[in-house]
């Protein structure tokens, strides 16, 4: 009988990872994490013997929200091929860096573009290595993938459709799909095409680093707004335009996102002080799973670990 895979996680996405082994009903290799006085970072992974990764079809699962995580993974990945891994599947619930996937201004760094690359370089192991990512900000982002590495974009479509199914549920009166700004105008129109609902957008205006909610292009007078996105991090957009919305009529105010990047717990603590009625997001990254975030019955967490692993299934298979 095949071995089942291993599971390796970093601290971060430790939650994410439990719920992938259950599934698999394996283990979380242990990882010992030790940070020296110059700031060089020791990875062990826990092993009894040289050969114990030999031949072993290895899950590694880490959001890349910082570079802390990106070296991580890219270590780790590393260390798994050397020790003669059969096949390393890279599960990143979310793809940090995603908004810089292009140069606006001359000398800007592609972030996306060099961290997909320097993935790709990870030595392959015998039946090769594979990267799922979910969501990504640019659809585009998944051919930064180079060499011989495969590499898939999976989509948390049907759970936020799920999500948003709930609001309505739960809603009297008339709901519309929006945005909080030009971006999301495909994945509006495919949510509202499923709802059968009319829909609205912000139109923003970019001055430097700041931007403003300009007008509404839409009528939602007396409508239930339901805001998808595809992450929010700062959450200032989001509530901008959630206020311009209520101001033009609306009659309430929710949101759907694919991740709940936050930068920090001031921003959970903005949006539970917002006036969105509740915001339902997926616990891709690692900020779903703070306190705060759990103790706000505004926030309805969606389990998307099921996609990665019905994936991993059909790879394994």
């Amino acid at each position: 009988m095949a071995q089942p895979p291993l599971v390796i996680s970093t601290q971060a996405s430790s939650y994410f990872a439990r719920k992938i082994a259950r599934e698999f009903d394996t283990k979380i290799l242990p990882t010992t994490r030790i940070v020296f006085g110059g700031a060089e970072h020791y990875y062990r992974l826990g092993v009894n013997n040289f050969n114990e990764l030999l031949g072993r079809d290895v899950i590694l699962v880490g959001s890349t929200h910082s570079d802390k995580e990106v070296n991580e993974i890219y270590r780790i990945g590393c260390a798994l091929s050397g020790y003669g891994a059969k096949r390393i599947i890279f599960c990143l619930p979310f793809f940090g860096y995603s908004t810089m996937e292009r140069a606006v201004k001359p000398g800007e760094v592609v972030a996306a573009k060099t961290i997909a690359r320097q993935f790709s370089i990870i030595p392959q192991a015998a039946l090769g290595n594979t990267f799922l990512l979910l969501d990504l900000h640019v659809g585009g982002t998944v051919h930064y993938f180079e060499g011989d590495c495969t590499r898939f974009e999976l989509y948390a479509e049907p759970i936020i459709e799920a999500g948003i199914r709930a609001i309505i549920d739960q809603l009297t009166g008339e709901p519309l799909i929006a945005s909080a700004d030009l971006g999301r105008a495909k994945w509006v129109e495919t949510f509202a095409s499923v709802f059968k609902t009319d829909i609205a957008f912000i139109q923003k205006k970019r001055d430097g680093k700041k931007t403003s909610a300009q007008r509404v292009i839409g009528e939602v007078t007396g409508k239930n707004v339901i805001i998808y996105d595809d992450m929010t991090r700062s959450g200032g957009t989001l509530i901008k335009a959630a206020e311009l919305y209520l101001k033009s009529g609306a009659k309430s105010v929710s949101a759907a996102l694919s991740h709940f990047a936050l930068n920090n717990k001031k921003v959970a603590q903005a949006l539970n002080d917002s006036p969105f009625s509740v915001i339902v997001t997926t616990n891709s990254h690692p900020a779903s799973q703070w306190q705060i975030v759990k103790n706000c019955p505004k926030f309805k967490i969606l389990d998307v670990s099921g996609i990665f692993v019905e994936t991993i299934k059909k790879i394994l298979a």
